[in-house]
């Protein structure tokens, strides 16, 4: 007897089609709003912020082996980067309490052509998250500036740093900041000379990470570790020493000996 499969096909069809839309709803969407705010450049509107943005601009050095781009986690090692470097001619290009839409603003409106830099270096994204920018558009705003400053400087390596922990017992807002840094991750892949470079969470906290987050009311209880300062947001002298140990190996495995020196 011939059998006929049609119909229970059909049905098998009509329920994987039926199933789709429920399936689709459930992936994650990022909000049009806030990835529109992310992407448009945006001249700080901060006040100490705007005046450190005009003496970064204005300090335009003529050459530059390395340029630093980011918030106050890279600002803040300017006054000590000659010290740490000394055969290094560094352009620290950072500024206190920037965002995405900060730096996309800056590199629009600074004539940064005539430099010939042998590394870039960015760390961005701690201030977004801290503003209630939403990881994925964070995520999508740094790989905009690594899709400019490859425009800008096609044939130099870019290094992108993940956003390092922060908070009293350093989990603050750590699943917006998980999220961002696993897309900084595969920017490698996507991106030629681009070069992802981990922050290690357990051992830039000294450990503070790896203990269970603080739950009691004590405002004043935080977890300690010396490459931070009191706020366990910015580094201390010491941090910078392990950020440049961090740069500088990251540096050492794209060419036979470290721009950092």
């Amino acid at each position: 007897m011939r059998r006929s499969y049609g119909f229970p096909l059909l049905l098998g069809l009509l329920a994987g089609l039926l199933a789709l839309p429920e399936a689709r709803a459930e992936e994650p969407a990022c909000d049009p709003v806030a990835i529109d705010l992310t992407l448009m450049p945006q001249r700080t509107l901060i006040y100490p912020s705007l005046k450190e943005t005009l003496r970064v601009q204005a300090a335009r050095p003529e050459r530059a082996d390395v340029v630093l781009i980011g918030d106050s986690l890279f600002a803040g090692w300017r006054t000590d980067l000659p010290t740490t470097f000394p055969s290094t001619a560094i352009y620290d290009f950072a500024v206190g309490g920037d965002r995405v839409p900060n730096v996309l603003w800056r590199l629009e409106n600074t004539d940064l052509s005539h430099l010939r830099p042998a590394a870039i270096a960015l760390l961005i994204g701690t201030n977004d998250l801290a503003a209630g920018t939403p990881a994925c558009a964070v995520a999508i705003g740094i790989e905009t500036i690594v899709e400019r400053l490859r425009r800008l400087w096609p044939e130099t390596p870019v290094l992108v740093l993940t956003i390092p922990p922060r908070g009293a017992d350093f989990r603050a807002l750590d699943g917006q900041r998980l999220e961002v840094n696993r897309a900084i991750g595969v920017l490698g892949g996507r991106f030629d000379k681009v070069h992802p470079v981990a922050i290690d969470d357990g051992v830039f906290t000294c450990g503070g990470y790896g203990k269970p987050p603080l739950t009691g009311g004590v405002a004043a209880e935080r977890y300690s570790c010396d490459n931070y300062a009191d706020d366990n947001l910015h580094f201390s002298t010491k941090g910078y020493v392990e950020l440049g140990r961090l740069l500088a190996r990251a540096t050492a495995g794209m060419r036979r000996e470290s721009i950092f020196r």
